[in-house]
């Protein structure tokens, strides 16, 4: 069963959510596709088996990074497992994170192989006993590390991040460009090194979130294309196979 929780004031401008998932002792596997954010899963359980969509696959780390998804994969929990996860907004983990994003994206990465003092907190989370003494602890953690005075590329990212879900999907974000007298190729760095894929992967992303949103609320096939932005069926059943 999932449970989501408010992230802490310091905290909730990097973070949209965190969540709980406890497995049933069958055990469960789910599809995890992109969204277009970065979080972080810390299993106080037996952690998750993750198979790609080229079929490799590996048991996650204990505790992990998950960079930017650009394919999806198939998560298998085994039976009686636990975990928190910490969901960032699409432009903020660049705060806590020292390297290029775009080293990651595609990769579940070892939290502790970037933070090796996570280690004598280790004991301290294992010892909890329910969801909000975990996140206590993971937030102790995370707020001292957080960069509350980015560089101008931080607010440069983010700015292009809300132009393009704001405009649905469009892609290049002229206006922040223009704004920061940037050109798209300064635009393509930038945009990778702290969301970490490019840009224009982002905005397929979000018009693929907007299309799922928009069957939900029940909208046809041929309205969804039209309302999604894509040229036509055929164009859009080539993403959604491409990213499900």
């Amino acid at each position: 069963m999932i449970k989501v929780y408010t992230p802490s004031s310091p905290l909730s401008d990097y973070i949209s959510c965190c969540w709980s998932l406890d497995t049933p002792r069958s055990g469960h596997t789910e599809l995890v596709y992109p969204t277009g954010k970065m979080q972080l899963i810390f299993h106080y359980k037996k952690p998750f088996t993750d198979k790609s969509s080229s079929g490799a696959e590996y048991v996650q780390p204990q505790y992990a990074l998950c960079g930017q998804k650009t394919s999806y994969s198939h998560i298998t929990a085994a039976g009686d497992s636990g975990m928190i996860g910490a969901v960032f907004l699409p432009y903020a983990a660049s705060a806590l994170f020292p390297m290029p994003l775009c080293e990651v994206a595609g990769l579940t990465v070892s939290f502790t192989d970037i933070f090796r003092e996570w280690k004598n907190h280790e004991g301290e989370f294992s010892g909890c006993t329910d969801d909000n003494a975990r996140i206590m602890v993971i937030e102790k953690f995370l707020i001292p590390r957080i960069n509350t005075n980015p560089s101008c590329h931080y607010y440069f990212a983010r700015s292009c991040v809300n132009e393009i879900i704001n405009g649905g999907w469009l892609f290049p974000p002229y206006n922040t460009m223009e704004k920061f007298s940037l050109s798209e190729r300064s635009l393509q760095r930038i945009f990778r090194d702290h969301i970490g894929i490019p840009p224009k992967r982002y905005a397929e992303i979000v018009r693929l979130e907007n299309s799922i949103a928009l069957f939900s609320r029940g909208k046809t096939m041929t309205d969804v294309c039209h309302e999604a932005g894509y040229y036509d069926q055929p164009h859009f059943i080539n993403s959604f196979k491409k990213f499900t």
